[in-house]
């Protein structure tokens, strides 16, 4: 039960940076396409940072010296592979490349952020 709460409340407060991120990136990005491909990277990034913060999440078990480590840096990893895979498809899917890249990496960074205040209060 506890870890689904953790999830949902990380869940809660990535929605919450990415809209609030949206509405700022929207002052600088104004055409249709890019509003729209600001929500295609919204819906990727939520998905990715989700997946990312349910595998960082502690483990039940007592882990050993250096692993949180290892599973923060397998999140990053993640998140640069969709990140590179992110820029042809957007090609393919005709959209603002611009937008979808700079809106991507600014919901990565932004969730990202506030994994260590999440996981202090998950323990």
């Amino acid at each position: 039960m506890k870890e689904k709460r953790a999830i949902a409340y990380f869940a809660g407060i990535s929605a919450a940076l990415i809209v609030i991120a949206t509405i700022i990136l929207r002052a600088y990005f104004r055409t249709v396409e890019d509003h729209d491909a600001m929500l295609v990277s919204a819906g990727l990034a939520f998905a990715v940072q989700l997946g990312a913060y349910t595998l960082l999440r502690p483990g039940r078990r007592r882990e050993p010296a250096g692993e949180l480590f290892i599973r923060w840096a397998l999140g990053a990893g993640l998140r640069l592979i969709v990140l590179v895979l992110y820029a042809p498809l957007a090609r393919i899917l005709n959209i603002s490349l611009e937008a979808a890249l700079v809106s991507l990496v600014t919901f990565f960074f932004l969730t990202m952020m506030a994994e260590p205040l999440l996981l202090e209060y998950d323990r």
